[in-house]
């Protein structure tokens, strides 16, 4: 199945658009909160805990793995409220910097110390039990806090339900420490700079403050990265897990199509939006992925420092080096670690270059997805010209970095409606057929790649082709490759078939533990 043609038109359309070259970050210049994080609830805990117990809790939490901490709780050198109070120290002290988050939950303290009784008393719930941690905020949370997708539009939204992953979370006795900060709208507001919100404003890349941190998933890669939660849950509709996570020096996954429940989530394109883990660690990652995943999922554990053993993998060599001709430093360390981990490698020379363009797509799920939500939820916007006139009646405040995403795809809703005939709220038909007809175009180019090439994974960096992997719905995963000679970090992405999200943990496992090339930032 092709793309209905008024589509594939929109390239030519997209072509003669006026091309702007992003404004330059002005850093440390950050614009302020428009919700400051409340640490008063637990003032009087940060206060009596102290800097010589914290500092004995940093010693045991740096290089911890999960069940290293759940160790730690088992022997009772640790408890949850003690490592909450840390993780909160540290955000206290280095997100105003940072700003990985939108909103501290100001019941995090309560549901440690709810951990630590039901340990007490041999209830441990799973391998998240008392583990602090942030979601992304396009996730909803019910009250007390809020949830924004980072507009300023939704500042006082209190979902009225936890999304599925949410209530996953929580029946694994995980601590929720609070919400994390986001490209707004799932990036669909601006590129002026990618990981920036109005509420939070500019996210910060805990390596330096000259490197990106990349989007959407922007807050939940720096906090974990930068040590001020143990794991974090984001999303991807496009590269918006992966390009965060390498971007920061963590590992981050995009499971397979409908692996995790969407429930609950600001949707940005039903069809392939999709929530995955990011952690320091594969063995982390697969850890969270199998909670929010649920028990009818597969079995992501154990995993096996042997798994790469003579797999065949195609490094997408030809296409890395088209998009980053400087990437020859970091294709070295790829074969490296492939070659130490006993993998059986070869270059495959597809550059994709047929490929659709996404960007249709996405301005027709922001359209029907998001302003349904937003509808939905009470908000006086039903289409995405009534949020951009909505945002220019306050551009200070909702819009300080302009919309010009917004912008554009008013422009090409606008084309769609020539093209159609159809306004904007009678698109749904369209954009359906659009969204399932390039997830098998996609799919289709990826399995032939997999099959003309013979080989059990195929190897690209961060995310630059996410746009195959991800709306074909097939799992990604990105591994820290360490840092450049500039201190700036990346990541090596392993892509898997269908159905095999278990392999390819398994797979980043025994890369990572050949490798460890990861190096933790240094933060002043």
């Amino acid at each position: 199945m092709r793309l209905p043609g008024f589509l594939s038109l929109l390239a030519v359309f997209l072509a003669g658009c006026e091309k702007r070259e992003p404004e330059p970050i002005i850093r440390p210049m950050n614009l302020p909160r428009l919700r400051e994080l409340d640490f008063s609830p637990f003032a009087d805990s940060l206060d009596r805990i102290g800097s010589s117990r914290l500092d004995q809790i940093d010693r045991i939490v740096t290089s911890a793995t999960i069940p290293e901490i759940e160790k730690a709780f088992a022997d009772g050198d640790l408890t949850s409220e003690e490592l909450t109070l840390f993780f909160l120290d540290r955000i206290r002290r280095h997100d105003e910097t940072l700003r990985s988050y939108l909103e501290l939950n100001p019941l995090a303290l309560d549901e440690a110390r709810e951990a630590d009784r039901l340990r007490a008393a041999d209830q441990v719930r799973g391998p998240l039990h008392g583990i602090p941690l942030s979601v992304k905020d396009n996730i909803a949370t019910s009250g007390p806090m809020h949830t924004t997708a980072g507009a300023e539009i939704l500042l006082d939204h209190v979902a009225p339900a936890d999304a599925r992953l949410v209530t996953l979370l929580k029946e694994n006795g995980a601590v929720i420490l609070g919400k994390a900060s986001l490209s707004e709208l799932a990036g669909c507001l601006t590129t002026e700079p990618p990981g920036y919100n109005a509420i939070s404003g500019l996210g910060v890349n805990p390596y330096g403050p000259d490197f990106p941190v990349s989007g959407s998933s922007s807050g939940s890669a720096i906090a974990t990265s930068s040590l001020l939660a143990m794991v974090s849950v984001g999303t991807e509709t496009s590269g918006s897990l992966l390009s965060p996570g390498a971007s920061n020096g963590v590992v981050a996954m995009k499971p397979g199509h409908e692996i995790v429940s969407g429930k609950g989530i600001v949707p940005l394109i039903r069809f392939q939006d999709s929530a995955g883990p990011i952690a320091r660690n594969v063995t982390d990652t697969a850890i969270l992925l199998q909670a929010i995943a649920g028990s009818g999922s597969e079995t992501f554990m154990p995993l096996e420092e042997s798994a790469l053993g003579g797999v065949a993998v195609g490094v997408l060599r030809k296409g890395i080096l088209q998009e980053k001709p400087d990437a020859g430093f970091w294709l070295s360390r790829v074969d490296e670690g492939l070659s130490r981990a006993g993998a059986r490698s070869k270059d495959v020379d597809e550059t994709f270059e047929g490929k659709p363009d996404l960007l249709p797509l996405i301005f027709l799920g922001l359209s029907r997805d998001t302003m349904t939500y937003l509808r939905e939820e009470g908000f006086p916007v039903g289409t995405v010209s009534a949020l951009r006139d909505y945002n220019l009646e306050d551009p200070e405040r909702r819009v300080p970095r302009g919309q010009n995403l917004i912008d554009l795809a008013v422009r090409i809703l606008g084309a769609i409606h020539a093209e159609s005939g159809l306004e904007e709220e009678k698109l749904g038909g369209i954009y359906e057929e659009a969204a399932l007809a390039l997830r098998e175009e996609m799919a289709e180019i990826l399995s032939h790649t997999f099959e003309a090439y013979e080989v059990d994974l195929l190897v690209s960096l961060a995310n630059l082709h996410s746009t195959l992997y991800a709306t074909a719905g097939y799992p990604a995963i990105t591994i820290p490759l360490g840092l450049d000679e500039g201190g700036a970090p990346n990541g090596v992405t392993l892509i898997a078939r269908p159905g095999e999200d278990a392999s390819l943990l398994r797979a980043a496992f025994a890369f990572e533990q050949a490798t460890r090339y990861r190096v933790p930032p240094k933060l002043p």
